[in-house]
């Protein structure tokens, strides 16, 4: 009959032999009861979790614990070691929360090479793992293999710069000037979208988008002297919105949009001296939504 092939209970039964110890004070070293420790060494039903333990008290890699041999290292990826590996995984396992299965995960390896780091038993780290594990943790690859250099990259991973462009600049012009009244209305004097007094240089995805310069006080501090409103027409409205309002008398200004009820639109002032104000649908000409207050160096000639 074949020999069955040994199995990490017959590897632990051995070590036990060589430093003659019993299956009770196993059970004390590891927290068990001894009847655990019979399981494991007639059976192999050890629970991965006590794998570093044996690595700790008996020696050898998590690998030899598993499989009888030692790992060998890739050809491909040649590893590196230095003393102290253990501390500096412990760091990067911290990081992770102290889960080592994440640790494993990020480096493409298994809970018990891990296990072998942490345990100092196994004192190098292949390429491919460390570059994995700087990929994930931002940890320096060669911080990690030899102990030199920083702990962290200057650049977290290894990609290219790939600055996210901010698109839809454009001219956005200014189609009139707004003088701000006692009550905070404006008379503005309009141009034809697309001609007017300059241009404010904004990011809006509105064809229609116009500004106006406004000029007085009293609608500080939200708006000051000189500085300039971009309007955009075509975007829909909520409440908390700002938004530019005409009404069919002539009167123009920017409050913050409320709500609707009843046939009436509810407005409250940006400046709490002035009151709310609630105008029937009927007597609004237009009511815009305010996208941005720019300041005047916003501002350039035609």
């Amino acid at each position: 009959m074949p020999k069955q092939p040994k199995h990490i209970g017959d590897r632990l039964r051995d070590e036990m032999t060589r430093r003659n110890l019993s299956h009770a004070q196993v059970a004390d070293l590891f927290g068990v009861k001894a009847p655990s420790v019979y399981d494991w060494v007639n059976f192999g039903r050890i629970a991965k979790k006590h794998i570093p333990k044996l690595i700790e008290e008996f020696g050898h890699t998590a690998d030899w614990w598993i499989t009888g041999e030692e790992a060998a290292v890739s050809p491909s990826f040649p590893s590196m070691g230095a003393e102290g590996l253990a501390d500096r995984i412990k760091t990067v396992i911290d990081e992770a929360g102290g889960n080592i299965s994440k640790v494993a995960a990020a480096a493409n390896t298994t809970d018990e090479v891990v296990a072998g780091w942490l345990s100092g038993k196994t004192k190098q780290i292949g390429v491919d793992h460390a570059v994995a594990l700087q990929e994930t943790f931002g940890v320096n690859s060669v911080w990690l293999m030899l102990g030199k250099g920083s702990r962290t990259t200057s650049v977290r991973y290894n990609h290219p710069y790939e600055p996210i462009p901010i698109t839809k600049w454009r001219a956005i012009p200014v189609v009139g000037r707004a003088q701000l009244g006692d009550n905070g209305n404006w008379a503005d004097m309009e141009y034809p979208v697309g001609h007017g007094d300059g241009y404010i240089d904004f990011p809006t995805k509105d064809p229609d988008a116009y500004a106006l310069k406004c000029e007085g006080d009293s609608m500080r501090p939200r708006i000051k002297d000189g500085e300039f409103v971009v309007i955009e027409p075509n975007q829909e409205i909520q409440p908390g919105d700002e938004v530019l309002v005409k009404s069919k008398d002539g009167r123009v200004m920017v409050k913050e949009f409320m709500y609707k009820r009843t046939g009436r639109t509810h407005l409250i002032s940006a400046n709490d001296a002035h009151k709310p104000i609630i105008l029937p649908d009927g007597e609004i000409e237009k009511m815009h939504f305010v996208r941005a207050i720019c300041r005047p160096s916003s501002w350039r000639p035609e």
